[in-house]
């Protein structure tokens, strides 16, 4: 059976994520991961995310446009210099900045804008950092 265009868009986001290198302390907590934090714990968990697609062939022949959000959110823990998880969202913003392709077999993702940082949001342990990042992924012109 052929991997889906779905699949080889989420493995790609996901390996973009891997491939960032948090400081010392911080934990990437990728998508499927069993993970349990503690209250002192500093971390990133990331989500992907599909939107409605856009179609754009009248014949119904070409795929559509795919697209979607990536979200990272740092994790950051309460009573911690606050400035530091927000560099950590900027150093996550510039890895993920626009400009970005992810390939994967016949499948390309764009990152065609900045991502987003996002409003904190305080919770009972953590601060929340969310950054935001969408994408394309356009579909292959058939031959």
């Amino acid at each position: 059976m052929a991997d889906t265009v779905e699949m080889k868009i989420y493995q790609a986001l996901v390996i973009r994520c891997q491939e960032f290198v948090p400081p010392a302390g911080v934990t990437m907590v990728l998508p499927g991961v069993s993970f349990t934090p503690t209250a002192t714990r500093k971390f990133i968990s990331a989500e992907v995310h599909f939107n409605r697609s856009i179609e754009t062939d009248l014949s119904l022949e070409m795929d559509p446009i795919r697209q979607g959000f990536l979200r990272t959110n740092v994790m950051w823990p309460k009573g911690s210099a606050i400035v530091d998880g927000y560099n950590l969202a900027g150093q996550l913003r510039a890895h993920l900045r626009r400009g970005t392709k992810l390939y994967r077999v016949d499948t390309q993702v764009r990152i065609d804008e900045d991502p987003e940082i996002g409003v904190l949001v305080t919770g009972e342990t953590h601060h929340n950092i969310p950054v935001t990042t969408r994408w394309l992924c356009y579909p292959q012109v058939p031959a």
